[in-house]
């Protein structure tokens, strides 16, 4: 193991569901769920993708010649947002019914969405999830920005967008391979703000699946703190 993904792995990391709450140690930890099937989910080392960091940036691989300087600052914001990792998951899964364009979860909890309503028509549960990659990468990029380091704190911050992008894609291919397993297929993932599922529904849905429990917040305009986080809601049907 690298020191950088040993690193990751030793610091705690909590994950809960509806309607237990689990507490892994280590990202090695699989976290156990007491409803319906435990599925075996574990948070990954985050790797920051040079190439993708590239792409956030606005750079082409192919056309853009890259300066020496410029390779070189990624490169170190990159290792810089490696040690400030800090991830957290939560996850809740529940079985699911529709009534036109309404979708009833468990604890009361309704989406009212035509969009998540026919994303979810052929589904008979549903995922939630939250990722967040902590509030360390967004601290030093305003650090950064207080010093008048303004291309570090740009580079920074993608750096923080890749590592959630990647943090919740790993976890979402994690539970598409527990599903494949028994027959079934997943939706696309869908987040509030798209669609006509309404950016307010961000509180209800954090609500429900215990986003404080990783200290994940909003602000007033619905927005989540830390800023590198990721929630959305991944629909479970049986394959073709």
């Amino acid at each position: 193991m690298s020191k950088d993904a040993k690193r990751q792995s030793e610091r705690p990391i909590y994950l809960t569901c509806k309607p237990a709450v689990c507490i892994a140690a280590s990202p090695h930890l699989p976290c156990a769920f007491f409803a319906i099937i435990p599925p075996m989910i574990t948070i990954p080392h985050i790797y920051i993708s040079y190439d993708e960091v590239l792409t956030r940036l606005g750079y082409s691989k192919s056309k853009t010649k890259m300066d020496a300087d410029t390779a070189a600052a990624i490169k170190d914001n990159i290792s810089i947002a490696d040690k400030l990792l800090k991830p957290k998951m939560v996850l809740a899964y529940t079985e699911i019914s529709l009534k036109n364009d309404i979708v009833f979860l468990e604890n009361a909890f309704k989406i009212e969405s035509a969009d998540i309503a026919k994303l979810l028509k052929d589904c008979f549960m549903v995922y939630g999830i939250a990722v967040t990659i902590g509030a360390d990468i967004e601290n030093k990029r305003d650090d950064f920005l207080s010093k008048k380091e303004t291309f570090n704190a740009l580079i920074l911050d993608s750096c923080g967008s890749v590592a959630a992008e990647a943090f919740i894609r790993d976890a979402y291919n994690q539970i598409h391979n527990i599903e494949k397993s028994k027959g079934n297929t997943l939706t696309k993932r869908y987040s509030c703000g798209y669609g006509d599922w309404r950016l307010e529904g961000q509180k209800d849905f954090l609500n429900w699946l215990g986003a404080d429990k990783i200290s994940i917040n909003l602000t007033d305009g619905y927005m989540m703190k830390p800023e590198k986080s990721i929630s959305a809601l991944i629909g479970v049907k049986k394959a073709e």
